[in-house]
């Protein structure tokens, strides 16, 4: 319906928050992952790669503090280039 809006789900800060970030070489994307994550304590989980083994995803947990860090941290690991999608 015309009337109907899609509401965003309201986040209460601070939280628990997982990014799902898929490269094409481990490695690589864990290196990302520290540069873009510095000093913040932060827990790392690799899921299955892909099939044909052309990428894995590095899951990564932590806790933001508010909306602007939890999408500054989102774009900061879109903008690697080991970095193929990030969720």
């Amino acid at each position: 319906m015309a009337g109907d809006k899609q509401q965003r789900p309201v986040l209460v800060y601070p939280l628990e928050w997982e990014y799902r970030v898929i490269g094409s070489d481990e490695a690589q994307v864990r290196a990302a992952i520290a540069r873009v994550m510095g000093a913040r304590v932060h827990v790392l989980s690799t899921a299955r790669p892909s099939p044909k083994g052309r990428w894995v995803s590095v899951h990564v947990n932590l806790t933001v503090h508010t909306e602007a860090e939890r999408d500054q941290l989102h774009t900061d690991l879109v903008a690697d280039p080991a970095v193929r999608l990030v969720m």
